[in-house]
């Protein structure tokens, strides 16, 4: 069912056209605060040549940049803001949360999204995705982003964004920790066939027409963000409001993408310590068929994915859906995912 879903969704837009691609510059740009805007030049594939770029705004503690960064990778309709929500930034804005903790972050638009550069859709799959953001994560560490050499990197991803980090983390053994959030190895494939049937092609959408996308780039129709990603009792209705006003788009090639990476083994590949933190009430993936989402059973079912260097912990965030940073329970995860990681990569 997850397989037929998905391939139905990607033959729906299967057809594409070519779009312009975006100018790009390694020039930080100021923003507010002690952040700055980047974008950094990547290819989709070893050996191809940098010719997109990836946008990314680098964000320091008060104290200054820390040894160790946070690369924030956000899942499908979803961009930068997801870590960065603009709403009551002090309950829901993970990078001020980790900021605050002594972190610096690095707070990425996924290839195909935001400011990020908008190649063909179908080009646009796990593994460029993963390839991405491993460039982003070697140009943090070589010091070519803000003059910055940060020596450790934590992967922080969500949803897809998390599968996109198990095969960075997996197959490029460049990062010391990897904090997943909005995904397990198993779906509630009612509830994700339903997800699937709310999203069509971005041109469509008052959100993104005439901005030259080709039909392969998706996004989800208006008013259906609160079934997708929300327990409604657990979240502000400006929340959800403001999620609406600020959604992105996905590519068609990783939506296809997606069941064969994830069923390929890539998180069992994994060497450094992992979190796993998951809504209570995350319909994509716990219930029916699925995940049993709670503290006394979700570790059990997840360890088997994972090999024991990545000393598997797991967490259940209650009142909470699948975006579990747009919910009001937030700040209680963010200060877990803090802990979690002063515990195994000090800033």
């Amino acid at each position: 069912m997850l397989h037929r879903s998905l391939l139905t969704l990607f033959l729906l837009a299967s057809v594409v056209f070519p779009t312009c691609l975006t100018s790009y510059t390694a020039q930080a740009k100021p923003l507010s605060g002690s952040c700055q805007s980047f974008n950094v030049p990547i290819g989709l594939a070893s050996g191809l040549p940098n010719q997109y770029t990836i946008y990314g705004e680098l964000c320091n503690p008060a104290s200054g940049p820390s040894h160790t960064v946070q690369v924030l990778v956000p899942g499908v309709g979803y961009d930068h803001l997801y870590w960065d929500f603009p709403y009551q930034p002090q309950t829901y804005s993970y990078v001020q949360a980790m900021n605050a903790a002594g972190y610096s972050t690095f707070n990425i638009d996924r290839i195909g999204t935001g400011k990020s550069s908008h190649p063909l859709s179908a080009l646009i799959t796990l593994d460029a995705d993963a390839y991405s953001v491993h460039q982003v994560i070697q140009a943090l560490r070589s010091g070519s982003i803000g003059n910055q050499t940060f020596s450790h990197v934590i992967l922080v991803g969500h949803s897809l964004g998390t599968l996109t980090s198990w095969v960075e983390a997996g197959k490029y053994q460049d990062v010391d920790g990897v904090i997943a959030t909005g995904l397990t190895h198993r779906f509630n494939t009612v509830a994700l066939t339903a997800f699937v049937a709310t999203f069509y092609p971005a041109q469509l959408d008052p959100h993104f027409s005439g901005q030259g996308f080709d039909a392969g780039y998706l996004t989800t129709r208006p008013g259906t963000r609160s079934a997708d990603f929300y327990d409604i009792a657990g979240a502000d209705p400006q929340v959800i409001a403001t999620d609406e006003a600020t959604k992105a788009i996905a590519a068609s090639g990783e939506l296809a993408t997606f069941p064969p990476t994830l069923l390929n083994g890539i998180s069992e590949k994994i060497t450094v310590p992992v979190l796993l933190v998951m809504g209570e009430k995350d319909s994509l993936f716990c219930g029916l068929l699925a995940t049993t989402c709670s503290n006394a059973t979700l570790q059990q079912q997840e360890a088997p994915f994972f090999n024991t260097q990545a000393q598997l912990q797991t967490a259940v965030l209650p009142n909470a859906g699948h975006a579990i940073n747009l919910h009001l329970t937030a700040p209680s995860w963010y200060a877990l995912g803090s802990s979690w990681a002063l515990q195994h990569v000090a800033p």
